[in-house]
């Protein structure tokens, strides 16, 4: 809504139907510059984040740091009586709250620090993957409970750390020899991707998931992965699926965020992957006799395909802005 607002605001001043003593006013009606009460809040938010990570953080470095003073129980006790207190924390506060959200986020790092120290304590001899997994596996219920973004993402990553340390210490997957930069770059995409796509259907049925910054940095992740896929392809000769992989995965870009619904981050992620395989192809395609024509020439395209997309995004937002009026 008030990127709405700052286009309309915006496209108002261009066309000089605002008077200019009265600019800042309108700026501060739309609330295109945020009021005190909007810093209020930030600054609210952002120090309840630190102090929650803060004090999770601390407990894990104190238990590390006093290894040899506590006993076994009186360790056990300091991490296992912080978690209780942080669960009976989230249901007074109701569960909805932001408040209480962070503090299931605290009771998430909590267990991990949980069990690398059952891991630790016991020397139970289990493979690194696996506290990543059982982490994961173990606040997968808070995660359902909390309907809070930014621990699903926690549990994404650690399915991530989980799933790059495995194929670390078995060269493979579920038996398979496939342990190679472009194997494990093929899981990251496959699981990124899938994660991304059910994020976005689902967020069409839960407001809870509606949060842009989640979806894009899903797909952020999942470009880096196809994109380098590409680029391997380019410069190593390896993995020729990457190509129409990597094709399709442009046509959904534009057919989900284009044609569905507009998204100007993720149509200019798109076209940041295409300008990079664009540009990687000419390099690698380009004679390299007259260094310096050559590097003219690479230097004309990225000029040239950063410009283009550019305007062609600037058109597509203006559609989108013509579209609402």
């Amino acid at each position: 809504m008030k990127e709405s607002n700052r286009n309309k605001i915006i496209s108002l001043i261009e066309n000089k139907n605002i008077r200019e003593e009265n600019i800042e006013r309108a700026l501060y009606e739309a609330e295109v510059i945020p009021s005190s009460k909007d810093w209020y809040n930030f600054i609210e938010q952002l120090l309840l984040w630190f102090g929650g990570l803060a004090l999770a953080f601390s407990l894990m470095f104190f238990v590390a740091y006093n290894w040899t003073e506590f006993g076994r129980f009186g360790k056990f006790a300091l991490v296992e009586g912080v978690m209780v207190l942080t669960i009976g924390l989230y249901y007074y506060l109701g569960g909805e709250k932001l408040s209480a959200k962070v503090t299931l986020m605290v009771a998430s790092i909590l267990l991990g620090v949980l069990l690398a120290l059952v891991g630790q304590t016991y020397q139970t001899g289990a493979d690194p993957w696996q506290l990543f997994f059982y982490w994961a596996l173990l606040m997968t219920p808070w995660a359902v409970v909390g309907r809070f973004s930014a621990i699903w993402l926690v549990w994404i990553l650690l399915i991530n750390t989980s799933l790059w340390l495995y194929m670390d210490t078995f060269r493979g997957v579920f038996g398979l020899s496939l342990y190679s930069e472009s194997s494990m770059l093929w899981i990251f995409f496959i699981f990124n991707s899938l994660a991304w796509f059910v994020w976005e259907y689902a967020s069409k049925k839960y407001n809870w998931l509606n949060d842009n910054w989640a979806v894009r940095l899903l797909g952020f992740v999942s470009m880096l992965s196809v994109t380098t896929l590409m680029l391997n392809l380019i410069w190593e000769d390896v993995s020729i699926l990457a190509l129409p992989v990597w094709i399709a995965w442009l046509v959904v870009i534009y057919w989900v965020y284009r044609v569905v619904s507009v998204d100007l981050f993720m149509l200019a992620m798109g076209m940041f992957s295409f300008s990079i395989v664009a540009v990687s192809s000419l390099i690698d395609v380009i004679s390299w006799q007259h260094e310096l024509l050559s590097i003219l020439s690479i230097g004309v395209v990225i000029i040239g395909l950063g410009a283009g997309f550019a305007s062609w995004l600037k058109n597509i937002q203006k559609e989108a802005e013509d579209a609402e009026q």
